[in-house]
C-alpha cells in the first residue's frame, strides 16, 4: 500500500498531502480508531471525508482525491 501511496504523492505533487502513519504511533492509531490495517483516511479541513480498510489501486486513491 505504501508503493501505491507513493505514485499517488507523485502525481498530485501540490494539490495533496500524502502521509503513512505507523501503527506503532499509539496516539494516531487511537484517535482514528484503526483496528485493522491497512486503513486510509481522506481528511479534509480536520475531518475525516472517506476511509476504508483494505488494500485500494493507484485509481481508487486518485478517484477519491478529485
Amino acid at each position: 500500500m505504501a508503493s501505491v501511496l507513493t505514485d499517488v504523492a507523485k502525481q498530485t505533487r501540490g494539490k495533496a498531502v500524502i502521509g503513512l502513519v505507523m501503527v506503532s504511533d499509539k496516539e494516531l492509531v487511537r484517535t482514528f480508531g484503526i483496528s485493522k490495517i491497512p486503513a486510509t483516511f481522506l481528511v479534509r479541513d480536520a475531518e475525516i471525508a472517506e476511509s476504508f480498510v483494505g488494500t485500494a489501486s493507484k485509481e481508487k486513491i486518485a478517484k477519491l482525491l478529485e
